[in-house]
């Protein structure tokens, strides 16, 4: 009897694996990402003995059928509707619901912060070879570290959570040592924020990223260390000369995003108008483009998200303004920069924007030998100063 139950579970085993993936197929549906959970979902698994034998092979079958069950989003979004208005849970698909913000679920525990003094080196090594490689011209580096929206809110997360800001505080500290140390020019604004009382409205209640006052605050503040620091008086936009006005459109954020746009709270996104726009050509990756900051949809009722800006990440952009006179940068980060793209092409000739998580032509070393821009700003959130990984893959 307890064999035949073993059989029966196993062929209804196989029975489900085989009847998924002919249910995807019938479906006829793109499988390959999930919208609302901002991922790439499971790749079906390639036979390895070495995998079938450790059991790696199964799991990864699990993996998959759970990632590629048909109605996977509708579910997903039931039980999200449950957790978020039903229970009223305040951890709901790893997203805090906070007060007025939505937060990251952080892991508990603690842990031996040593190590980082020898990571942020790793790190800063490379970032020194690529301000050698600078200096060769005459060239400027800069880094602008920027905090993540879950390190501007420590504050918020309620007294049982863990806010890690012992983590990422001891991250930004041993990364700026090393900076320090080898030289290497690094605006925290993190602790401009700080010393400002971290002001209300510069980070987005409900995404992982600063609004566009935040990135208006640190175009300014990169801008006037630039001039300090080289004497260029290169121009900046002034608040008189920029006007940041809501998007009519309704905004999702990636938090929000991941409760399925359940979120009660009424976020805009917003974009700056200049008095006296300065006139640019685009291109990205290679080919011209209409010449727009913002992507906004025509019907004013459609949702947007963060990738309003620039369209979202591209692996190279290139905003030309034909004003010899001014200096050449380059900007090299992840999604901080799509805003501050906006703002920093006003006070330069040419604007390189390279976002190496799918830049793959040339390591940026190379890039930047045959480009040689006279300025070069890092842009990283305090949560990847000491990671290796895309941005922080120098080559």
């Amino acid at each position: 009897m307890k064999r035949a139950s073993q059989m029966g579970f196993l062929l209804c085993f196989l029975g489900i694996l085989a009847a998924v993936p002919l249910l995807i197929a019938l479906r006829g549906a793109d499988n390959q990402t999930s919208y609302y959970e901002n991922r790439t979902l499971a790749a079906m698994p390639e036979y390895q003995t070495a995998d079938l034998l450790s059991g790696a092979y199964f799991s990864a079958w699990d993996t998959w059928l759970t990632d590629h069950i048909p109605s996977r989003d509708r579910l997903l979004g039931l039980n999200t509707q449950i957790d978020y208005r039903l229970l009223q849970k305040p951890v709901v698909n790893d997203v805090v619901v906070a007060a007025d913000v939505l937060l990251p679920f952080q892991t508990y525990g603690t842990w031996d912060l040593a190590y980082l003094a020898e990571t942020a080196d790793q790190v800063t090594e490379g970032l020194a070879r690529l301000n050698e490689t600078l200096e060769a011209w005459g060239g400027r580096f800069y880094y602008l570290g920027v905090p993540l929206q879950s390190s501007y809110f420590y504050d918020r997360y309620p007294d049982y959570l863990e806010n890690r800001k012992w983590h990422v505080d001891g991250m930004t500290a041993a990364f700026a040592a090393s900076m320090e140390e080898k030289g290497l020019d690094f605006l925290n604004m993190g602790d401009v924020f700080a010393a400002q009382g971290r002001p209300a409205g510069c980070y987005s209640a409900s995404d992982h990223h600063f609004s566009y006052r935040g990135a208006f605050a640190s175009y300014q503040a990169m801008m006037a260390h630039i001039n300090a620091d080289t004497g260029w008086n290169l121009p900046v936009l002034t608040e008189e000369e920029l006007t940041i006005v809501p998007a009519p459109n309704p905004f999702l954020g990636s938090r929000n995003r991941k409760l399925y746009g359940l979120w009660t709270g009424a976020e805009k996104l917003s974009i700056g108008v200049q008095a006296a726009p300065v006139p640019f050509t685009r291109t990205d990756n290679g080919a011209p483009v209409p010449a727009t900051l913002y992507e906004l949809p025509e019907d004013p009722a459609a949702e947007v998200t963060y990738d309003v800006y620039m369209g979202g990440d591209k692996a190279e952009t290139i905003l030309r303004t034909d004003r010899p006179e001014l200096p050449n940068l380059l900007i090299f980060g992840d999604s901080f920069t799509n805003p501050l793209e906006t703002l920093f092409y006003t006070g330069f000739n040419e604007t390189r924007s390279l976002d190496l998580r799918y830049y793959d032509q040339k390591g940026i070393l190379e890039y930047l030998e045959e480009y040689r821009p006279d300025v070069v700003i890092c842009i990283r959130d305090d949560t990847a100063y000491l990671s290796t990984e895309g941005n922080g893959n120098i080559r």
